[in-house]
């Protein structure tokens, strides 16, 4: 079963938002480095631009865990960025490919 799950962010400031990309540049490495990989979009609202929307495609709950322990791990996202966050989890009914 795979899962999808999309993440959203609100920082407080623009500038928050922006800090919180350039930190998160280093992930697929660092999957990589652990001997994972997972396929991802990490995305900043065009309307609101202090808003990350990421979506993570995985293969099932354990690789789920797997990618969220490495990354949990090597955040190095300070206290004062915490966002509001609200995340949706869901399996993957249907998946068109072009």
């Amino acid at each position: 079963m795979q899962i999808v799950r999309v993440t959203i962010r609100t920082f407080q400031s623009v500038e928050h938002a922006e800090l919180f990309l350039s930190i998160g540049s280093g992930v697929r490495q660092q999957l990589s480095n652990a001997g994972l990989t997972a396929k991802f979009s990490i995305c900043q609202s065009i309307s609101l631009p202090n808003q990350v929307i990421s979506i993570w495609y995985y293969d099932n709950e354990e690789h789920m865990k797997a990618v969220r322990s490495v990354l949990s791990n090597h955040s190095r996202l300070p206290n004062s960025l915490v966002p509001k966050e609200v995340a949706y989890e869901t399996k993957i009914i249907h998946i068109e490919e072009n």
